[in-house]
C-alpha cells in the first residue's frame, strides 16, 4: 500500500508586536533565508524545496506539484484590514484563510518575478493562516510581508472563496481541502500506517487546516470538492474495527492540544459534546450541547464485489458516542440498480441492538431501484439535527427539495447519562470487507458544517 507523503508540522511559535498603534509586522522568515523555519510545509512527494533563484537575499521556496503548500498562522487584530504581499516567479497562488473565508490572488505573468497583493478583513478573528501554494505550474515564492491597514473601512478586498462548509458556493480545485473547508475542527483517519503501529493513521486538526492531502485517499477533486476514498483492505482504527475508512472526526478543541481528545472514563470534556437530555453536570463539562451536521455530497463509487450482504454499502455521516453510535447514515446501491437507498441505524443501549430507519428505498440487498434514490455522482444533502432525546434526519435533492426524513426517539436508548460524550463523523466508512482487493468506496463533499 502506498503511504501518504504529505506532512505538515508546526515548526515554531511566531511572536508579534502588540497594541493598536502598530501598523506593520513581519511574517516570520518571510524571505526563507532561514530555510523553512516558521512555516508549515505540506509536501506531496519532494515537491517543496529551497531555491537559489530568488527575488532578494539568497533563497526562495520552490513548489512543483499539486498539493504543495507553505503556510503559517499569524496573530491579527479583529475588525481590521490587512494587506499581504509576496513575490512570485511561475504559476502560483498566495492567500489568507480567515475563519471560513479565503482571500487569494495568483500571478499574472509567470515568466518573471511579480509582486502579488492580498487585501483581507480580519472580521472577529484573532489569528489567520497565510499560505502560498502550487497552482497548475511550478512556482517560486519570496519576500512575504503583512501590513496592518487600520480599522475596517470601505477598502477594496481581494477575491474571496467562501467555503461550502459555511454554506458558500466557491471551491477551488487548486487548493487542498483544508483551504476550501474549515477543517480545524476535525481530524482524519486514513487507511495507511506511516508510523508502523499497526493501526490507521490519524491526521491532526492543524495538519488538515494546513493543507494535508493524500493522492490516494483524501484530496481536492477537479471541481473543488473534498474527495474521500477508501479500499476494502487497509489499516483500521482499532482491533475492534473490521472495516476501513477515510473519515473525519469532529474535534471541538480546534487544535488546542492542551485539551485531550477524550476522557477514558467516559466523562465528557471540552473536545466533545452531549445531548441536552444528559445531566447538567455532563453539560457543564462538555464543549457543547446538542448539534447539527449538514453536508452536500455525491457518492462516486461503491463496492460491487464480495458477499451480497455487504456489497454497495457506505456510511457517510455519524454521531459517535464513547462506545456506540446514536446514528450511522448509510448510502447503499446494488449493482443492478441505477440509484441508491439511504437509511439510518440507531444503536440503542437499552435494546443492545441496532434499530434501522429506511429513509429512501430499503437497506436489503434485494431492494428494488428506489424511486427517490440518488445515482452515482448525483449531488444530494443530509442534515442530522440532535436535540435532546431526538434526532431529526432530513435528505434533500440537488434542487433543495426534501425527498426523505425520519425522527429517531432516543428517550430509552441510554445516552442521557453523566459519563458519555458525542462527536460527529463524516466521510466514507466502507461497509464491505469481503470484496476484491481493488474495490473501493468514494464520495465527494461540497459542503460540511457542524454547529452546536
Amino acid at each position: 500500500m502506498k503511504k501518504a507523503t504529505s506532512s505538515a508540522a508546526l515548526l515554531s511559535t511566531i511572536a508579534f508586536f502588540a497594541g493598536a498603534t502598530v501598523f506593520a509586522q513581519d511574517v516570520a522568515n518571510g524571505g526563507f533565508e532561514n530555510g523553512t523555519d516558521g512555516w508549515n510545509i505540506t509536501d506531496p512527494g519532494d515537491a517543496v524545496a529551497l531555491s537559489s533563484k530568488k527575488k532578494s537575499g539568497k533563497k526562495s521556496i520552490h513548489l512543483t506539484a499539486k498539493g504543495a503548500l507553505v503556510d503559517q498562522v499569524i496573530n491579527v487584530t479583529p475588525n481590521t484590514h490587512y494587506e499581504v504581499t509576496a513575490y512570485m516567479l511561475g504559476q502560483g497562488l498566495i492567500g489568507v484563510k480567515v475563519q471560513e473565508k479565503i482571500y487569494f490572488d495568483r500571478t499574472k505573468n509567470p515568466k518573471r518575478w511579480q509582486k502579488v497583493r492580498v487585501r483581507f478583513d480580519s472580521a472577529d478573528a484573532t489569528t489567520v493562516s497565510l499560505f502560498g501554494s502550487f497552482s497548475g505550474g511550478e512556482v517560486r515564492l519570496d519576500d512575504f510581508t503583512i501590513e496592518n491597514k487600520g480599522p475596517q473601512t470601505d477598502q477594496e478586498l481581494s477575491a474571496t472563496v467562501i467555503s461550502r462548509s459555511a454554506g458558500g458556493s466557491g471551491l477551488s480545485p487548486d487548493l487542498p481541502p483544508g483551504n476550501n473547508f474549515d477543517l480545524l475542527g476535525w481530524n482524519l483517519s486514513v487507511p495507511t500506517d506511516t508510523d508502523g503501529n499497526g493501526k490507521s493513521d490519524t491526521i491532526s486538526e492543524v495538519k488538515l487546516a494546513s493543507g494535508y492531502e493524500d493522492e490516494n485517499f483524501f484530496y481536492t477533486g477537479p471541481d473543488g470538492g473534498m474527495v474521500f476514498k477508501t479500499p476494502i483492505y487497509g489499516y483500521k482504527t482499532s482491533k475492534n474495527t473490521t472495516y476501513t475508512r477515510t473519515e473525519l472526526r469532529e474535534m471541538l478543541r480546534r487544535g488546542d492540544t492542551s485539551i485531550s481528545t477524550r476522557k477514558e472514563n467516559g466523562a465528557p470534556n471540552k473536545n466533545n459534546w452531549v445531548f441536552s437530555s444528559a445531566p447538567q453536570k455532563a453539560q457543564d463539562a462538555a464543549g457543547a450541547v446538542d448539534g447539527r451536521l449538514e453536508a452536500t455530497l455525491a457518492i462516486n463509487h461503491v463496492t460491487t464485489t464480495g458477499e451480497r450482504s455487504q456489497v454497495g454499502r457506505v456510511i457517510v455521516g455519524q454521531i459517535h458516542a464513547k462506545n456506540d453510535e446514536p446514528i450511522r447514515l448509510y448510502y447503499r446501491k446494488m449493482p443492478g440498480n441505477t440509484r441508491g437507498s439511504i437509511y439510518a441505524a440507531h444503536e440503542s443501549l437499552a435494546e443492545k441492538d441496532d434499530i434501522y430507519y429506511e429513509i429512501i428505498g430499503a437497506r436489503a440487498p434485494s431492494t428494488p431501484d428506489p424511486e427517490n434514490g440518488f445515482a452515482l455522482n448525483e449531488k444530494w444533502s443530509y442534515v442530522i439535527d440532535a436535540k435532546g432525546n431526538f434526532l431529526y434526519v432530513t435528505i434533500k435533492n440537488a434542487a433543495g427539495e426534501i425527498v426523505g426524513e425520519t425522527t429517531i426517539d432516543m428517550t430509552n436508548s441510554g445516552y442521557d447519562v453523566e459519563k458519555d460524550y458525542m462527536y460527529f463523523k463524516a466521510g466514507v466508512y466502507n461497509q464491505n470487507k469481503s470484496g476484491d482487493e481493488d474495490d473501493y468506496v468514494q464520495a465527494t463533499f461540497y459542503k460540511l458544517k457542524a454547529t452546536h
